[in-house]
């Protein structure tokens, strides 16, 4: 990606805790700890940055944060870390590419707590069957215990999770978090000044079991992973994710193009119906929707009198076998590397290489993702991308989704073109509103 920007700008790779030594939560924890160390572990690393990246020939002043699935999270969470109020202390802009947001329980809520117990009984710290008495000897006695005993305990809490879903997470600490993200992103109270997000097409399908056949199937699924939702949110999700009449287990598979029906809510190449359904549920209330939330935050309001107005771009990654993840390959390999296919992972032409990470290039060095046709880009590509047509999300209340897609004929050529993002795959839009109304009643 650098090579498309002259090299002119500096990377710095940060590590933080991850499982139970990064995100272990419960009231007790809170009194003798800290709950989110992993988010504490970030921040660290950006002070860190702030104090020493001009020795690296990097600007201070110029920061922007990337990530990826837990590290789009990352990136959103640090946007909302202490409600918003760090302004660019500690940086100025952020890439988030399928920002994960799980259900974000508070801290010492039940989840965590019941996950906070299973760890405490593998590492030998808590009798089957008891609770955590109120006076911290479990705490110390894990803080005692050996390292083996401690990354047994928390590898086999995660795999006891449920489906898709992992034990140790980010919670609503209070402190640095202070709220869910579909709250206080939608009050728009960030820090930075732009941001750019962006999703895959098939983002789901990796964390869903693909098994499910009919409504009744479908509605277990929900209530499995939002085991909370009232009836009425359950009727709201049924009318809106609803399975046309002429979609049937036989139909064909294919992507669709987002613009015209059947679309992702009932098809895609790798199911259909109910099966579908699910999948793209999921890829929208944990990925999609997270996305379209954290540039919403970034769109300043008509009243706003800020001297640096927030500003946000969206995309979607489009090829075939787009699942959740396949974004990053175009994003790591050389622009000029061969344009071929081979199998399950499409492999696009140095068009869409090199426009794709001149995007992301462009907006780490100045703040700003369009290209222009004198960029050295072509076709689809320069028409699409430029600051005419990928105009800045909600401006003129126009929401501008820049859809990446390929060509059908191999080798897979650039094909982009701007979508209405609320429209886009039979009203995604709406159904973001569900979810972010669901999450904060």
């Amino acid at each position: 990606m650098a090579q498309t920007v002259n090299n002119s700008f500096v990377s710095v790779v940060i590590q933080y805790r991850l499982g139970a030594f990064g995100f272990l939560s419960s009231a007790e924890v809170a009194r003798h700890g800290i709950a989110n160390a992993g988010l504490y572990d970030m921040r660290f690393a950006l002070e860190w940055v702030q104090k020493y990246i001009d020795r690296f020939g990097g600007d201070p002043g110029q920061v922007t944060i990337v990530g990826e699935s837990a590290g789009g999270g990352s990136v959103m969470l640090m946007a909302m870390a202490n409600a918003g109020r760090d302004g660019t202390s500690l940086f100025r802009r952020g890439i988030a590419s399928s920002p994960y947001f799980p259900t974000q329980p508070n801290y010492d809520d039940e989840l965590p707590t019941d996950y906070y117990q299973q760890f405490a009984r593998r590492a030998g710290c808590l009798d089957e069957g008891k609770t955590v008495p109120d006076n911290g000897t479990v705490f110390k006695c894990l803080q005692n215990a050996g390292t083996l005993a401690l990354q047994n305990a928390s590898a086999y809490t995660s795999y006891a999770a449920r489906y898709g879903q992992w034990a140790f997470i980010p919670v609503t600490d209070g402190s640095l978090v202070r709220s869910q993200p579909n709250r206080q992103l939608l009050r728009r109270e960030v820090n930075g000044e732009r941001i750019l997000t962006g999703n895959n097409a098939n983002e789901g399908t990796y964390f869903v079991p693909q098994n499910i056949t009919t409504e009744a199937h479908f509605t277990a699924f929900v209530r499995l992973i939002y085991p909370s939702l009232p009836d009425s949110a359950i009727a709201s999700i049924l009318a809106l994710y609803a399975i046309p009449a002429n979609i049937t287990p036989s139909s064909p598979r294919y992507d669709t193009d987002g613009l015209h029906p059947p679309y992702a809510t009932a098809v895609s190449a790798y199911a259909v119906g109910w099966q579908q359904a699910a999948n793209n549920l999921y890829a929208e209330t944990t990925f999609v929707c997270p996305a379209y939330w954290l540039a919403d935050a970034y769109t300043p309001s008509a009243t706003s009198n800020s001297r640096a107005p927030k500003k946000a771009w969206r995309y979607q990654f489009s090829t075939p076998n787009a699942f959740h993840g396949l974004d990053m390959a175009p994003l790591l390999e050389s622009p000029a590397a061969a344009a071929t296919g081979n199998g399950a992972v499409v492999v696009m032409d140095e068009a869409f290489r090199r426009g794709f990470q001149s995007i992301w290039g462009r907006f780490v060095v100045g703040g700003d993702p369009t290209l222009s046709a004198g960029s050295g880009d072509e076709g689809a590509i320069a028409a699409a991308v430029g600051s005419a047509s990928w105009r800045l999300w909600g401006e003129g209340a126009r929401f501008g989704l820049l859809n990446l897609n390929v060509t059908d004929a191999q080798p897979h050529k650039a094909d982009w073109a701007v979508a209405d993002a609320l429209a886009w795959e039979g009203g995604r839009g709406a159904r973001c509103a569900l979810w972010a109304e669901i999450g904060v009643r």
